[in-house]
This record gives C-alpha cells, structure tokens and sequence, in this order.
C-alpha cells in the first residue's frame, strides 16, 4: 500500500519483532479531518492498517506499519492543547512541580518537544523561565508565538539538537510532553535530546503507559500518530547502553493513566522512593510481557464492539437522537473500530475551532460547537474523551435544557444520566 511501510525492526533497539499481536483493522489518520462538504458527499479518508508488535529483545510494544511524521504534523493540525480545562490545569501543576524539583530559576532554559501551542511552556515563561518550543506544525507553532512562547517550526532531531545548542544554548530540563511515542526513529529523538542537555541536566517524559492500555482497555489509544507503546522497561534497557539512567517514574492521572519518567546521565542513583516506585511499575510491566496480554485484549474487544453497538443500535431504534462529544484521536479510532457513521451519531461537539466544520475521518461524523448542546439538545451523548469525562459532564449539565444520557465507552461501557429536566 502506497505511503505506509511495515517495520522491520524495533525503533528502541534495532531487535527483532513479533507478528501482529492486535489489530484494529484499516484505519485512517486520526487527526487528518476532512472539510464538512458545501454540497455532495465527502471525500473518503484513505484507511492504513492499524496493528500492534512487540519487540522481542527489549520488550516495547509499536505499530508494525508506520506512514511518514509529516503525514501527521504539518500546517492544518488540528489539535491544541489550550482546549481543555483538565489539560490546563494539569500543565500549570506540572511546571510547578518541575520547577520546584529542579531549582529553575531565569538563567535556565527549558526546551520542549512537541510544544503545540504553548500550553505547558507559557507557565514556566510566567514564573520568568527562559523557554523554547519546538513544534512541526505549521499552525499551532504560530499560537504558541501569539501567546508569547518562543517556538521553532521543526521537528526535533540532531540537526535541531545542534542549532538549539547554539543559538540558545543547553538546557537544564528537555520535555517531551506526549511525545515520545509520537516519534518514528524513537532512538534518534532520545539520542539528540540526552546529547544535548547540560551536564546536570534531565530529560522528562510524560506518556500513556501500556499496561493501562493493557489492563484498563484503552485501545483508542493506539492510532497511527502513537509509533510506540512505552514503559519504564524498554527505556531503562536503552538508558544503560547510551550513558544514561532511569532516575524516576511517577504515576499521573492523565489520559487514563499515564507516566512521568525522568531520564538523567549515569553517575546519579535514585534515590530509594524512586526506586520502590519503579520497581513496583516493573513488576507491573513484567506481568503483561510479550504477544499474550495483547491478543487477549483483541479477543476482549470483539465482544465489547458488539454491545457497544447494541446499545447505540437500541437508542436509534427507540426513536432517541444520538450525539457526541469532543472530536479527539480517541474518537476516530472509536468511531471506525465500532463502525459507527453519521447514521448513528448526528454530530460530535468540540470546544477547538480547528475542529468545526469538519468531519471525523472515515465515520463522517460532523464536528460543530458546542453551541449545538444548546440549540438542538440531543437525548444521549457518547463521551468519545472519556478520559475527561467530568469536564465533559459539567460541559453538558450547564448547556442541555433536558434530562441527557452520557455514555462512557471504556474502560467498560458506562451510561449515566445528567443535564436539566
């Protein structure tokens, strides 16, 4: 298939890989969104398979086809960061911290990958921090520069690396803020980044972890623009053959689940809450090894898709309008695996007015404002962003004038009843 490439080894450690260990089909680009079409019908989104593999030498989980980086950033990105409250909210905590646990003060720099608009950076800017973003997308690296965050329009390698450390010199703190698993050559991005430092200097990472997608069943994690599947394993594997160690990893909430893991250069011992933390999440890791826990996960969603569908099938046939909420990558995956088109959901509201006016791919599903909660209150809502399912819920308790139903898809399928009425 033309512009997609089944990967022959691992993009940590060069090892060998497993067969296909889940597959969620063809699937298209999950932040590709069409334009709503004027007059006629939407040009259909080009589908690419959408698999997972497992390395057998160092254990990270990746999809076995890869398309292009610039096939997923570039001038009509359609993510921001800013869009959501529960993002925010977490991103200022998150410099705080950050900056309290490593002394910054205005003669560091603290550089991040992945920056999108600015949302984390424009915090540490705010408490005096000199920053730099590094963001490919075209569009969203100039919100970032509206928002007084300085940010190169680039992708981060060691070309990047080097003018970074001569035009602004080293930073005490490198960020790849969800990123990590963005990132087709994940060897090279961590080499660049770990040479170009300071000497005292750390890298952090922030990622989903795979034992969530694992044990909590959140597949709609995996999408083309997710290259990897991280954990603390696969990383302190690379770590120890590249002068480095895993200094840290702490649990956050985010994103059902996610990891904060700090890598630093070798000749630094965490310290022992450190490592009973990751000791514990290795544990962990080490009970959901290899192919097994993923073809189970496949066999689970074979059921799960089934009454999912049930229950939306049901709400249509009792004559119930059918809605969503918030057009993330989460909700194109949902939508496609499950198959669910424009026949079943009317519309998807989402707050980012990249968004509006245009289709989720593959479903066709068109995306308004939320203004529409308003003006044609629907009687169920699936919460495609069910991780900010409380934010989401609050967003509909104040807008729809009737008694509405909420359907979480996962980790099992939920359905609670909130608005007015």
């Amino acid at each position: 298939m033309s512009g997609v490439n089944r990967i022959e080894a691992c993009r940590l450690c060069g090892g060998a890989l497993s067969e296909i260990a889940l597959s969620l089909g063809e699937q298209p680009i999950s932040n590709r969104l069409p334009r709503a079409p004027k007059r006629g019908r939407a040009v259909a989104a080009v589908p690419y398979p959408l698999g997972i593999v497992v390395c057998e030498a160092c254990g990270l989980a990746q999809l076995a086809h890869e398309l292009a980086a610039e096939e997923h950033y570039h001038d009509q990105y359609t993510y921001v960061s800013g869009a959501s409250s529960t993002w925010v909210d977490h991103c200022r905590e998150y410099a705080d911290q950050l900056i309290e646990q490593f002394g910054l003060g205005p003669e560091d720099l603290v550089v991040e990958a992945g920056s999108n608009d600015g949302t984390l950076l424009k915090f540490f800017a705010a408490r005096g921090i000199r920053v730099l973003g590094i963001e490919p997308s075209g569009n969203v690296a100039a919100i970032a520069r509206q928002n007084g965050v300085p940010t190169l329009t680039a992708f981060f390698n060691e070309e990047t690396a080097r003018k970074i450390a001569e035009c602004h010199g080293r930073p005490k703190l490198f960020i790849g803020n969800n990123v990590l698993a963005h990132v087709p050559d994940t060897d090279g991005f961590l080499q660049a980044a770990g040479e170009l430092i300071l000497e005292e200097g750390a890298l952090c990472f922030e990622f989903p972890t795979f034992t969530r997608i694992l044990t909590h069943r959140y597949f709609d994690t995996i999408y083309h623009e997710h290259y990897c599947y991280l954990g603390i394993g696969p990383l302190a594997k690379w770590a120890l053959t590249h002068g480095m160690i895993v200094a840290d990893a702490q649990l956050q909430p985010t994103h059902g689940g996610s990891l904060r893991l700090f890598m630093a250069r070798q000749g630094r011992t965490p310290d022992a809450a450190a490592q009973a933390r990751m000791n514990e999440y290795l544990a962990e890791e080490a009970a959901l090894a290899g192919v097994a826990p993923w073809q189970e996960l496949d066999r689970w969603l074979d059921d799960w898709r089934s009454r999912f569908r049930g229950t939306v099938s049901e709400l249509r046939r009792t004559g119930k309008s059918v809605s969503a909420y918030a057009a993330a990558s989460k909700a194109t995956v949902l939508s496609n695996y499950l198959g669910l088109t424009a026949a079943d959901v009317d519309w998807c509201c989402d707050a980012s007015p990249l968004k509006q006016g245009r289709l989720i791919p593959g479903s066709n599903i068109p995306i308004v404002a939320p203004a529409a909660l308003r003006d044609t209150p629907p009687d169920a809502i699936i919460v495609f962003a069910w991780n900010i399912m409380d934010e989401i819920a609050d967003l509909v308790a104040a807008n729809v004038v009737k008694q509405t139903l909420l359907i979480r898809p996962l980790p099992e399928i939920e359905v609670r009843t909130t608005g007015k009425g």
